[in-house]
Formats: structure tokens, sequence, C-alpha cells
């Protein structure tokens, strides 16, 4: 039995990923490897943190050597401004692909080549806050849990809504679920088994290695599409384990939290939560992110 803890990251999220590593240290067992995956560039910064728990990985070296990197390059013709374009496939150069489409197939990179039992994928901008142990991932029929909450895609949640469809176009799945389930959270515990039978079938679908199918997508999540991929075309004892609660207490942007938000956003924790999530992109200033730290610590 055994959980490893995968992190996409880079420069700009360093104090947030310094916080959640010295939680996961806090809070889990020291046999849980901590893997982080950034940038070629950032890789020196990472690694600076000297954390024997903590394995640092390039970007680069999570995919084809196809795929190349173009995140010094200030402005690409044809791409709206506000687009964060981190690379491009030389073979299928457009669309171009954008930075958060990249973590993606980092996380799904680096979780596929994975020899453990249990993969959390967590951001850099969660942190721990209770005791986090294989156990409660992984039951004992060896099931990993997945987090699923029916209904959880409104329609008014169009950006969810393009992200399941796109999920079902790769995985070759007309119908889909009765209901519009989110799988969607800030602590997702995947099977690595699974991910690599799930990035089987979108080669079998497309017809092209998946790394190609998912970077040229504009919409694409790798939490839905794997949700999608276990509900419906697992074996049916892989979904014995399945649970509605995120286990994160979550802030999703756009809005940043002031100190007295903040205040109240830590008041709400709930008991079963194991982790406090401010989205990165909230904009929230970093003394309200220090505070809410240090008060979950108090605590």
């Amino acid at each position: 039995m055994s959980l490893a803890i995968v992190t996409t990251s880079h420069k700009p999220d360093f104090p947030s990923f310094l916080r959640l590593h010295a939680s996961v240290l806090e809070h889990t067992d020291p046999s849980t490897l901590h893997i982080v995956a950034v940038p070629e560039i950032d890789v020196p910064l990472f690694e600076s943190i000297g954390s024997r728990r903590l394995r640092v990985v390039s970007e680069r070296d999570t995919l084809p050597r196809r795929f190349v990197s173009v995140t010094r390059l200030t402005r690409i013709p044809r791409i709206p401004r506000g687009f964060r374009i981190a690379a491009l496939n030389i073979t299928r150069p457009w669309p171009p692909i954008r930075g958060w489409i990249l973590q993606q197939m980092v996380k799904l990179a680096v979780v596929s080549q994975l020899e453990v039992d249990v993969a959390l994928i967590i951001d850099s901008d969660v942190l721990l806050v209770r005791r986090v142990e294989e156990s409660m991932f992984r039951d004992p029929d060896g099931v990993v849990r997945l987090y699923r909450l029916p209904d959880g895609i409104t329609p008014d949640m169009t950006r969810h809504l393009a992200q399941r469809a796109k999920a079902l176009q790769l995985l070759d799945l007309p119908g889909g679920e009765a209901c519009s389930p989110d799988y969607i959270a800030g602590i997702v515990s995947w099977d690595p088994s699974l991910v690599r039978r799930m990035l089987a079938r979108l080669e079998t679908t497309t017809g092209r290695p998946w790394q190609d199918c998912v970077g040229q997508s504009l919409d694409f999540s790798e939490f839905i599409t794997y949700g999608t991929y276990v509900m419906l075309l697992a074996d049916a004892d892989r979904r014995a384990f399945l649970g509605d609660r995120s286990l994160s207490h979550s802030h999703w942007g756009p809005t940043p939290l002031t100190m007295d938000a903040a205040r109240r956003f830590v008041d709400m924790l709930a008991p079963e939560d194991l982790a406090i999530h401010v989205q990165s992109n909230t904009s929230t200033e970093e003394s309200v992110l220090r505070y809410i730290a240090a008060e979950v610590a108090r605590r």
C-alpha cells in the first residue's frame, strides 16, 4: 500500500507551494512522497527547498519531445491577449497549448508513470490542515475513492459543460451519465492504473497519442474526464468507493478574500475537511493567505 501527492506549480506560486509542502510534511506519513512538476526554468528554485520527501520533476521530461516550451515568448500572433500560451506541438502547432491545458497534461503524465496505489492531486493553492492517510482514499478491497457530486454541474456552468462534452467526445461516449456530476475538488484521488487505462482509451478512440488530442483541446478537465471514464468504462467494482464530500473547504474565484472574509472562511471549516483551498486566480493578497495558514495552524 502506498500514497503519493502530485502537484503542478511554477515560480509565481512558489510561496503557496512552500506552505503546501510544509503541510504535507506535517500531516502525512513519512513514507508519503510529494512530487511537484514545474517548468524546466523553475526546477532549481523548487529544488532549493531541500526536502527529502520532495521530488521535483521538469515538465519537459514528462511529455514527448515534440512539445516545445514557448513560455519565454511575450506574444504569439492570432492569440487573444490574456491567453497564457505554454507550449507548441511542433507536429500540430495550431492551436498552441495554453498553460492550464499543459498543467493537466503534466498531471496525467506524472500519475500514469507512478507505481503507487493512490495518487492525490493537490494544487499549490491548497493547504492540508488535518491528518491525511491512504486508508481515507482506498477501501479494504483496494478501490480508490472517487469524488463525485451528483448533479454538481448546473446549466449555468458553461465551462464545466464544455469540459464534460469534451470528455464524452474523447472517450467516445455519446450518451454520458443520466445526471451531470462534478468531479472537480481541491483534493482528488486517482488510481494510477485507471489513469493508464483511460489514456489508452483516448488513444484508441482518437487514433492519436493522448498528449496530442488533449493538448489540442480548448476545453478539457482531467478530473471530469477521469471521473467519466471510471463511472462509464471501468469495471463496476472500481467505482465501489464514491464520495460526495470534497474534503476541501474551498473559495473559488474570481473574488479575492479580504481579511474579514478570510476570518469567516476559516470559521466555516468543517470537521471532515482535510484541507483549505483558496483558488489562485482569486488574486487574494499574500498577507491574507499567510493569515489563513497561521490561523488554521493556531486552531
